[in-house]
């Protein structure tokens, strides 16, 4: 049987706005594309600026190869505080398997002002060994 109902696009959008209402959070759009010199990340984080992003890559014991994408929440809200004094706690937005064969030494983070999102790129590669390194964003 074929639902009838058509939900407007708009009703979709207003969906993700009224979740964030009363402390609520939006949901990253995430994609991901396999090119010729390695992995494209878009992520589009409603609600979150770039300034707040961290992305940070773990290369550990067992072959794990993690891309963690996170940002620092305040605790309480704490006007009169300066930054430093506040209390935040981690809200993770997505921890990415790294493919085998990326080059982990060379994969980068770009903000697009205009299009508001954050594009990874993870070049190919074949990395040994531990790591974990902290990506930096470029905006552009």
């Amino acid at each position: 049987m074929e639902s009838k109902l058509k939900i407007p696009q708009e009703m979709l959008m207003n969906i993700d706005f009224i979740n964030t209402v009363n402390g609520g959070m939006s949901e990253p759009a995430i994609k991901l594309d396999k090119g010729s010199e390695g992995f494209e990340v878009v992520v589009k984080i409603p609600g979150i600026e770039v300034e707040d992003l961290q992305l940070e890559v773990v290369k550990g014991k067992r072959n794990t190869n993690n891309l963690k994408l996170f940002h620092l929440l305040p605790i309480f809200s704490q006007a009169n505080l300066s930054e430093e004094e506040q209390w935040k706690t981690v809200r993770f937005i997505n921890t990415f398997v790294i493919p085998d064969g990326v080059d982990v030494e060379n994969i980068s983070a770009k903000y697009d002002d205009t299009l508001r999102h954050l594009v990874l790129f993870l070049p190919y590669g074949n990395e040994q060994g531990d790591f974990h390194r902290k990506v930096e964003i470029e905006r552009w």
